[in-house]
């Protein structure tokens, strides 16, 4: 008698759960929610704290003014999609093109990865900003990275490029010395809130770097 061989089963859900690319994202992604492809997965995030909020508006009106003011080229906030591959598009909390490179910014997104990014940590985030995004970052050809814990700096990393990596750096004497602004030096101690719970007066900082 002949030996008859089970076929495989093909399931419906397991076709389903196949990785979305970039084209997916990009036409299926919500409007009203923050929204990444990490590894070909959507991954939504929940509203941002307070803390979060006030530094990311400190930080846009710091370095958008000093960019304004110098003609550096184009500052965004954290609802552009990046993309880095066709498994990864990334909303960084703020980043930076450098006026020669304008031409990647798309009515949409970024063609390609920015000069500077800022990624704002949180407990839901954290883990993919430290692990498989940066790691990405360095990959699409980031020159600067910042990961900022709005509760303190032990917390806080701050990356630029040294060759084909992004390479954790030291501040000196407190600052971190721009590799992506020209002569911006930014003090950290104006990441976080003074004894008061006051941040750094934008104008005041805006002053120190010589904008205004």
């Amino acid at each position: 008698m002949d030996t008859l061989i089970n076929p495989p089963v093909h399931r419906l859900e397991a076709e389903i759960a196949e990785r979305w690319t970039h084209d997916d994202f990009m036409l299926l992604a919500p409007d009203n929610q923050k929204a990444e492809l990490i590894n070909g997965e959507m991954i939504m995030t929940p509203p941002p704290f307070y803390e979060h909020e006030r530094l990311q508006s400190f930080l846009f009106q710091v370095i958008g003014l000093f960019v304004s003011r110098f003609d550096l080229g184009e500052v965004l906030g954290s609802r552009m999609a990046v993309y880095i591959s066709d498994e990864q598009t990334y909303e960084p909390d703020l980043l930076f093109v450098s006026k020669a490179r304008v031409h990647i910014i798309t009515r949409k997104k970024l063609l390609e990865a920015p000069d500077l990014i800022v990624e704002i940590l949180s407990p839901t985030t954290a883990r993919h900003d430290r692990g498989v995004k940066l790691e990405n970052y360095a990959r699409g050809g980031v020159r600067e990275l910042w990961l900022i814990d709005p509760y303190g700096p032990a917390g806080t990393q701050f990356y630029q490029r040294r060759g084909e990596n992004l390479v954790e750096i030291a501040p000196v004497d407190g600052l971190i010395f721009s590799n992506t602004l020209p002569n911006f030096k930014l003090k950290t101690a104006w990441l976080w809130p003074d004894a008061e719970n006051h941040l750094a007066n934008p104008y005041a900082v805006l002053k120190a770097l010589g904008a205004i």
